[in-house]
């Protein structure tokens, strides 16, 4: 696969402190990438940088093409941006009218709209709320319809900046499955909580604007001083897997508690 991002010795600041200073990374086309940190390790700036909401000379490059304004429609046209804040800016009077809004200025064929829609509105479990104001919903009802809004573009890049926390867990962890089943899609999930990168392939740990351990998912894991140092807790699950491979009693991470069990009984 080839890379899809590539950021070559970025430095940028808000007035005199630097976030990143000479910061570099290579993400590949079509990988489940998490980038994980504490507040104020970068991780939300960087997210802005990668859609262009922060302007950079030429240090990223996306799409083969360098972020500048020459490039940067041709570029936010294939790259979605999921946010924390729960005041989206919405434009239509209904749920079912906001998510499609970008496929209608694409002038689609409404089956072909329709199809899309109905897809995504299954995979969501939205269709209650279809009819409803955006901005009646609640925080995590906008989270979903934010996401909606940009899976049913079919973007190439989808940017996840610790969006999804007003979300349960079940339709978070449904998510994250079909996001991974998606082939031809980049998934960037940015995120403080480590049980949101476990169906990511590779995960960044990144602190104060530097990257500490880049590699495998799994391996990032084992990483527990690392995550205490910078003040990440670790889940109950990961922690006793941790502690009990330290023992000899597993020989490797096990996230399901029944998975868990099932080993320890053997």
């Amino acid at each position: 696969m080839k890379d899809i991002i590539v950021i070559d010795k970025l430095s940028f600041r808000y007035d005199n402190k630097y976030i990143f200073n000479n910061f570099s990374l290579k993400i590949k086309e079509n990988s489940f990438v998490s980038i994980i940190g504490p507040n104020g390790s970068g991780k939300s700036t960087l997210a802005k940088l990668l859609v262009g909401l922060l302007k950079v000379a030429d240090e990223i490059t996306i799409f083969d093409l360098i972020m500048n304004e020459k490039n940067l429609n041709d570029i936010r046209k294939d790259i979605a941006l999921i946010m924390d804040t729960t005041n989206d800016c919405f434009v239509a009077e209904t749920v079912a009218d906001e998510i499609v809004f970008g496929l209608e200025n694409l002038g689609l064929k409404n089956s072909d709209i329709k199809k899309r829609l109905d897809e995504i509105v299954k995979l969501l479990k939205i269709d209650s709320i279809l009819n409803t104001d955006p901005y009646s919903l609640s925080g995590g009802e906008k989270k979903l319809v934010s996401l909606a809004s940009s899976l049913i573009m079919n973007p190439k890049i989808i940017v996840i900046d610790d969006a999804f926390e007003m979300i349960d867990k079940e339709t978070k962890e449904k998510i994250f499955k079909y996001l991974k089943q998606q082939k031809k899609l980049t998934i960037i999930n940015i995120t403080h909580n480590i049980e949101d990168v476990y169906y990511s392939d590779r995960t960044i740990i990144l602190n104060q604007g530097d990257i500490l351990v880049d590699g495998p998912t799994l391996k990032v894991l084992e990483q527990d001083k690392v995550f205490n140092r910078i003040g990440i807790e670790l889940p109950f699950m990961l922690d006793l897997s941790l502690k009990l491979k330290l023992y000899g009693l597993v020989d490797k991470i096990i996230l399901d508690m029944n998975e868990m069990v099932n080993e320890l009984w053997k």
